[in-house]
């Protein structure tokens, strides 16, 4: 069995890396975190991303310029990311507090948690056992006449 300072190591660790990672994906010069980049659904082709930038559309003769590949927002000049380091950890620490989403999204994270959370209430057997010792307590008293 593995001491609780171990388990705490391992979760700081693990943390830091899947924190990283997912910095790394969310402040990258991809489509999807462009400010100026917004999603349409199109028929028969889902959601298309199309660059609603000023500077980028006045160059255009169409008025309309599709962005949807991140070799296209890589080459962009006018990139501007939508998420900073702070709202990044803000998101993964929003993700952190809800068990559903953790466990969605970082399996091994929630596990680890689990792990580390001390038992605030007692668990099922022991509020079984001890709602049945009440119950067969006063059952007992109503029997041998002992309520008063």
């Amino acid at each position: 069995m593995r001491e609780k300072e171990e388990v705490l190591e391992k979760f700081q660790e693990l943390r830091r890396a899947k924190l990283n990672e997912r910095k790394q994906r969310f402040l990258c010069k991809s489509f999807m975190n462009c400010r100026h980049n917004a999603r349409f659904r199109v028929k028969g082709k889902g959601q298309v991303g199309f660059c609603q930038n000023e500077v980028v559309l006045s160059k255009t003769t169409r008025r309309m310029f599709v962005c949807n590949e991140d070799e296209t927002a890589q080459r962009c000049r006018v990139f501007d990311c939508r998420n900073t380091d702070d709202s990044v950890e803000k998101d993964f620490d929003e993700i952190m507090k809800s068990p559903a989403q953790c466990g969605n999204e970082y399996p091994k994270l929630a596990v680890l948690i689990w792990f580390l959370q001390e038992p605030d209430s007692p668990g099922r057997q022991e509020r079984f056992l001890y709602l049945s010792a009440k119950a067969f307590g006063s059952l007992w008293k109503i029997m041998t006449f002992r309520w008063w």
